[in-house]
């Protein structure tokens, strides 16, 4: 799996203060924790383990995804206890548990791939402080380059502005895939599925970039049935709440202390500065994000949308 994540044309890593920490993937697993935090849940710390070590050897903590269960608590809000149905997914670094984002994925992906320097496809090459992105002449338009470089900073202005150079950077990717593809059929290579037995005993990870960030699948498989399985897309990273250290998840942190711009009296107030920075993160969230202004008012807003991202 350290192997196949590094040959990916979006490089995984983990980032902290503007560093690459790792991009192996084995490690990037093995370093995920479950926290209850300020959850409607209860523990599982009593609950027996599914997992005690990987395929290879490595130790599985008892808070990994693969020895996680969901043991419902409900219970009336509590912001100074309990508040949410969210977890509190964390990293371990070997010292403290990090409340990681996913940056809304296009600059967490053009981050890790731009400090390991390992894509190079013509098309897209990361040098280890930017990405440059070549995009060939077309019937309209003349060929243009474009440099990401690694901001100062993570902020609502830079997630978004790294979402507009990652269509660039999908764009590059897929002309090389295509092209690729087209290089295999003509070679005669046109299986597309590879036959698959369901193993008696297992357990699994799949990486992948959901639209916001990463996702990740995390399953054991017990007498060639699902024994345990928890998927963890982008959502419970960033909006997790405060964990049992205290530390806030990434969309309570970005929003406390957020100056207020917006020039309406309460009555009218409609949140947007605290929608923005949300919506850096997930275009898909802020429609979900109520506002309490006291004396029992309520901003909130329901639509009806015609599609709905599961991503």
């Amino acid at each position: 799996m350290t192997d196949w994540g590094r040959k990916m044309y979006v490089t995984p890593g983990v980032v902290v203060d503007g560093k690459l920490v790792t991009n192996d993937l084995t490690k990037i697993n093995l370093g995920i924790r479950i926290l209850l935090g300020s959850s409607y849940y209860e523990d599982w710390e009593e609950q027996p383990m599914f997992v005690t070590h990987d395929p290879v050897g490595n130790p599985v903590d008892r808070r990994h995804p693969w020895n996680q269960h969901t043991i419902p608590k409900p219970q009336k809000r509590d912001f100074d206890n309990n508040y949410s149905w969210v977890m509190s997914p964390r990293w371990f670094d070997g010292t403290d548990h990090l409340a990681l984002d996913t940056g809304g994925g296009p600059i967490a992906r053009l981050w890790s791939t731009a400090l390991s320097g390992l894509v190079d496809i013509g098309y897209i090459k990361a040098t280890g402080n930017s990405v440059v992105i070549n995009l060939p002449r077309t019937a309209t338009k003349p060929e243009k380059s474009f440099e990401w470089k690694i901001p100062q900073w993570s902020n609502a202005i830079e997630r978004n502005r790294a979402r507009t150079y990652f269509q660039a950077y999908a764009a590059a990717a897929a002309l090389h895939v295509t092209e690729k593809a087209l290089a295999e059929i003509r070679a005669g290579h046109t299986k597309t599925w590879e036959t698959f037995k369901v193993p008696d005993e297992a357990v699994s990870v799949g990486f992948t970039e959901a639209v916001r960030g990463v996702l990740s699948h995390h399953m054991v498989i017990r007498n060639g049935k699902i024994a345990n399985y928890h998927p963890y897309p982008p959502t419970p990273w960033n909006g997790s709440v405060r964990d049992v250290y205290g530390t806030p998840g990434p969309y309570e942190d970005a929003v406390q202390n957020t100056p207020i711009f917006e020039e309406n009296p309460p009555e009218r107030f409609k949140g947007i500065d605290i929608m923005r920075a949300v919506r850096s993160f997930d275009p898909c969230l802020p429609c979900g994000v109520p506002m309490y202004l006291g004396n029992g008012n309520v901003v909130k807003k329901l639509h009806s949308p015609t599609m709905l991202n599961q991503g």
